[in-house]
């Protein structure tokens, strides 16, 4: 009797093992939603770079401006500095450990005096 016993246990944490288990986990030193904003030195200038975790795209929200009202241009040169500005902030004070950030393809923007754009660690 006790084979049967040890068997149908052994079934029954097998069968409770193969469920699946779709929720994914996120994590973020920040809120949802809000913003958080740090003052950043890059290259002698500085800026001002916002930070809106959204937990649904486990992504960030970066916006880069010049401090000061200090306009930031629009060419492709811009783009690539405000990005790794970008990249850099989000690394340095949202990525754990020593996950590096990217920014999302396509999603640098300019609007005015300031860059938009999107960033995930990992």
């Amino acid at each position: 009797m006790r084979p049967i016993a040890a068997m149908m246990i052994v079934v029954a944490v097998l069968v409770g093992c193969t469920k699946t288990n779709n929720v994914r986990v996120v994590s973020s030193p920040y809120s949802s939603g809000k913003t958080h904003t740090e003052p950043v030195v890059f290259n002698g200038k500085p800026y001002d770079v916002g930070l809106t975790y959204r937990a649904t795209q486990d992504a960030y929200d970066v916006t880069v401006a010049g401090q000061g009202g200090r306009a930031l241009g629009g060419d492709e040169g811009d783009r690539k500095i405000v990005e790794q500005i970008g990249s850099s902030t989000v690394r340095h004070f949202a990525c754990s450990g020593s996950t590096k950030s990217r920014i999302v393809p396509g999603t640098a923007r300019h609007s005015g005096d300031k860059w938009q754009m999107q960033a995930k660690c990992g």
